[in-house]
């Protein structure tokens, strides 16, 4: 008998083909109906195709919801703090764009250069900072000598207060790598009585707790004199702070590293380099971290040892990142700072949304008097050259005095 589906020649009798699986006639020699007629195995052979059939669905029904899962805006990662050995949850983020400040307000705009807002109406704020995930910003007011931290939501929405006057003047701020916690930095109004007395004083380092409404003191950097504290950062892998403590020469920054212990620690990081052969001193400043914290990045100031104005340079400051476990440093732009800021960095930050990838920013069209200057960024990753992305923002600045350029990256949720 042949295969009434694929024709191949079979054995008689055969119910099914052997080559493709086709039933074939279910009648007997005499042409009667054989008893059962084979059904109860066709009847079997349906329910496996429809529990195959169900399976299949409920794959391709998991694969989706995962799927989905992974591209949604709750997606997070996750690294092991080197200090406490626990993991730190970090927001995934899916776009970012500019948040800085213009005539003592904030603005926000896209990385191409559209959509420019102004967030804030209060011609106060001399620094920010934003959370990991986008959520919120906290600023720094300043009316006369009082530096009061601020908090709101990108929009300018929701505002409070985080500090109060009366506890003394408060600056750096900084999120914590969950959102969670504002470190910043406190100068009481005794340490300051001690700074006007020209005797030795000390900043605070706090920690807010936002769902809580509470502040903690965590630090006290005590025995300071004719030196400041500036910029506030925490390493998402480590579990600690840094900040950059500066003196009363140039160049004299140095960045520390404060273990939260307890107890809670400060110690040099990047210690200030004397007498390297064509430097006589070689300061750095931290900037900042990437959002696994897998690199650092810095300012680099050299005082050159030969000092002839008529010559050449003075000083140059490289714009540099490194692998926060090595010492392979990648200088990413050079200049030689001048009165008129002419081509300076005036910020470099890592992507929100790329581990490796940065961006800085070079000041241009700019003179000793001008009331304003423009911002050109560049855009960089840890294993090309940067070139520039294509925005420029002027911005407002008070002549005859110095201008912070403070501008942050801003995730879009």
């Amino acid at each position: 008998m042949l295969c009434r589906q694929c024709g191949k020649e079979l054995e008689e009798g055969r119910k099914f083909c052997a080559f493709c699986g086709a039933e074939q006639s279910s009648t007997s020699q005499t042409g009667a109906p054989s008893p059962g007629g084979g059904g109860g195995v066709k009847t079997v052979t349906i329910v496996i195709i429809a529990v195959v059939a169900l399976l299949v669905l409920a794959g391709a029904g998991v694969g989706i919801y995962f799927a989905v899962r992974n591209t949604s805006s709750d997606k997070t990662e996750s690294t092991e703090s080197s200090t406490t050995g626990k993991k730190i949850v970090i927001p995934e983020v899916r776009s970012e764009k500019l948040a800085y400040i213009n005539g003592k307000d904030i603005y926000t705009i896209s990385l191409n250069g559209a959509g420019e807002t102004k967030v804030t109406s209060r011609g106060d704020i001399v620094d920010f900072a934003v959370a990991p995930d986008g959520s919120r910003i906290a600023f720094v007011a300043a009316t006369g000598d009082q530096r009061v931290i601020f908090m709101m939501r990108p929009d300018g929405s929701g505002l409070s207060q985080v500090t109060l006057p009366e506890k003394g003047m408060s600056r750096d701020p900084a999120f914590d790598p969950t959102g969670k916690y504002i470190y910043f930095t406190r100068l009481s109004p005794e340490d300051q009585a001690n700074i006007e007395a020209a005797r030795p004083f000390g900043i605070g380092f706090e920690r807010y707790d936002i769902t809580a409404n509470k502040v903690d003191h965590i630090y006290t950097n005590s025995g300071m004199q004719e030196e400041s504290i500036e910029g506030l950062f925490a390493d998402p892998a480590g579990g600690a702070l840094y900040f950059n403590r500066f003196g009363s020469d140039w160049p004299s920054s140095i960045p520390y590293k404060l273990s939260l212990g307890p107890p809670a620690s400060a110690s040099v990081y990047m210690p200030m380099q004397t007498d390297t052969g064509k430097y006589t001193a070689v300061a750095f400043q931290l900037t900042g971290f990437s959002r696994t914290g897998t690199y650092v990045s810095y300012f680099k100031t050299a005082l050159l040892v030969e000092q002839n104005q008529q010559t050449g340079p003075q000083q140059e400051v490289d714009a540099c990142f490194k692998h926060a476990s090595s010492d392979d440093e990648t200088i990413v732009a050079t200049y030689e700072p001048t009165d008129t800021r002419q081509g300076e960095v005036s910020g470099m930050e890592f992507s929100r949304v790329a581990n490796a990838t940065y961006y800085f920013s070079k000041i241009q069209s700019t003179g000793p008097n001008a009331t304003s200057l423009t911002l050109d960024f560049y855009r960089g990753s840890s294993g090309g050259t940067a070139a520039p992305i294509g925005l420029s923002l002027s911005l407002t600045v008070e002549p005859q005095e110095y201008t912070a350029l403070v501008w942050h990256l801003l995730a879009v949720q």
